[in-house]
């Protein structure tokens, strides 16, 4: 009986899926290779997120009244201002060092990893990352800096904009290029 029980145990065990966090914390790892990289930064980022999910999150209840097309011209002006954000912020992470800390599934394919940042003359600060998997490939679709989801704040403002009388795929987009 004890044997059996063992057995299905083990069984079992061996039965559930593989962790996300080694996969999930190994797409942040490259990422921080690169980010502080003038040259790799910008394809580092293209990379490891997910642009058109995170545009689309951006968008939230707004997204089910665009159309593609309209869709397709904010992601483009998402990614634009997500890069143009990193060149501008860019420095703060050339002389960086990024450790990861450590991971936490939220499911089979979806994680969220912690790591430290250190900065010459600075505090280091904790940031972290939600990192999904979607088609085998892991990306970012979040970044928590100080308490503040990115994504969830982008959201917001978009929100914010979007839901005056009248308001236009065309103002949102004004926004991320302002």
């Amino acid at each position: 009986m004890f044997r059996a029980l063992v057995a299905s145990t083990a069984l079992a065990l061996m039965a559930l899926p593989a962790a996300a966090g080694p996969e999930a914390e190994a797409v942040i790892e490259g990422a921080a290779s690169q980010i502080g990289d003038p040259v790799k930064s910008r394809e580092a980022i293209r990379q490891s997120v997910d642009i058109d999910t995170v545009a689309n999150f951006t968008l939230g209840k707004h997204a089910r009244r665009v159309s593609e097309e309209e869709r397709a011209r904010f992601s483009e002006a998402f990614e634009n201002y997500l890069l143009d954000s990193l060149e501008e912020h860019g420095e703060q992470f050339r002389e960086a060092k990024v450790t990861i800390l450590g991971s936490k599934d939220r499911g089979d394919d979806d994680s969220i990893v912690e790591t430290r940042v250190d900065r010459p003359g600075e505090d280091p600060e904790t940031i972290r990352w939600r990192v999904i998997k979607k088609d085998s490939d892991w990306r970012v679709v979040d970044v928590e800096i100080a308490g503040l989801w990115l994504a969830i704040e982008q959201r917001a403002q978009i929100a914010a904009i979007m839901d005056r009388p009248r308001a236009t795929i065309d103002d949102a987009i004004k926004a991320l290029k302002s």
